[in-house]
């Protein structure tokens, strides 16, 4: 496979609409595309939802001749990003994000996730939108589970504990999700709005925690990361089934946060 390849099936696996929209970087930011592309044969592919200069450090370690990750190296982190961009070029090493289009995909962070915990969201009630796209929806379990059994489920995708805010009942039917950083009140308030029991995300603010305990909303928080690496798994499952021949990588994540 030739990194043209590769670049012809993402524009062809997220929809135009979407990807024009957040083509506009004044108004979105940075939210998907490469870095440090050239021409090259891609035999082995490395992917995280970050990417640090450990993360790449271990994927030239492993030959990885692309890395593809959710997040690109945040634009706020000063010499931090250049030490990333500078290991990419060191390493002649191609890097692939994408964030905002994969967030709003069927197969993205919430959404693999809300399936992983085995919930029902055919109904598609959505929460944390932004222009035509949504981040956020709110599932249902046919029969009611306990608070303590959902953080359990939760826990096992994530592979790390979660914090847990009983703030409602203990009987959970009805949860709501938002991947990553679902720290908006108007989340919460939607979420409040479509009968959630439950609000899952991956950080918190101080409002975040007196919003949902004024609105009795239970909450369970988990890590922006591994509330998002099963959408990661998800994409790369995708690409996969397109370029079976190319050895895919899972590089290693700390829970630190």
């Amino acid at each position: 496979m030739n990194s043209h390849d590769l670049q012809s099936f993402f524009r062809l696996l997220f929809p135009s609409d979407v990807l024009e929209l957040l083509s506009d970087q004044e108004t979105f930011g940075e939210q998907y595309g490469f870095n440090n592309f050239k021409e090259k044969e891609i035999k082995k592919i490395a992917y995280s939802v970050n990417l640090t200069p450990d993360l790449i450090d271990e994927a030239a370690n492993k030959e990885a001749d692309i890395i593809i990750t959710h997040h690109n190296a945040w634009d706020d982190l000063f010499e931090f990003r250049e030490a990333c961009f500078d290991k990419l070029k060191q390493y002649d090493m191609i890097h692939y994000f994408n964030h905002l289009p994969l967030d709003n995909s069927e197969f993205g962070p919430t959404r693999t996730l809300a399936k992983e915990l085995e919930l029902d969201i055919s109904d598609q009630k959505e929460i944390c939108k932004l222009e035509m796209m949504s981040f956020g929806v709110v599932g249902v379990y046919k029969e009611p589970i306990s608070l303590f059994e959902l953080t359990n489920r939760l826990e096992t995708i994530m592979g790390h504990k979660a914090r847990v805010w009983e703030f409602g009942d203990k009987e959970i039917k009805r949860v709501a999700i938002v991947a990553g950083s679902g720290t908006s009140p108007e989340d919460l308030r939607d979420a409040h709005y479509h009968a959630a029991d439950v609000y899952i995300t991956g950080e918190k603010k101080i409002k975040t925690l007196q919003y949902a305990k004024h609105m009795k909303l239970n909450f369970i928080l988990g890590s922006h990361t591994f509330t998002e690496f099963c959408g990661v798994e998800a994409f790369i499952s995708k690409i996969k089934d397109n370029f079976p021949d190319v050895l895919y990588i899972p590089l290693t994540e700390d829970q630190f946060e």
